[in-house]
């Protein structure tokens, strides 16, 4: 096998690469899509159930409804939540410890 035969069958082992490495993040983006629309009707159902709290007339019945104050983590900024927003912060650092992101505080609100 001469010089130039060994480069091109180098170069084809890495246009087999290449695009298989296209192929896998053409995958991953389509994942990533789609845990974006999941989050997205996540979020529309917590904004109508809490619409629908904030018009019922018994607001003892939804506690975790009622509005407090908090702090950003991130900015240190005063901000008004839910009470449910605890939950958030628990279930946000619960999915960052397993994915490997160390002071999930630095990046949730």
């Amino acid at each position: 096998m001469t010089d130039t035969d060994r480069l091109l069958a180098e170069i084809e082992e890495l246009r087999q690469e290449n695009a298989a490495l296209r192929a896998e993040i053409e995958e991953l983006r389509f994942e990533a899509d789609l845990d974006a629309c999941h989050a997205a009707g996540l979020s529309a159902q917590l904004r109508a159930i809490i619409a629908e709290g904030d018009a019922c007339p018994s607001k003892a019945a939804h506690p975790l409804l009622e509005r407090a104050p908090y702090v950003n983590d991130r900015t240190g900024e005063s901000m008004t939540k839910t009470r449910s927003y605890p939950l958030y912060r628990e279930a946000f650092d619960a999915e960052a410890a397993e994915c490997g992101i160390e002071q999930p505080e630095k990046h949730r609100a």
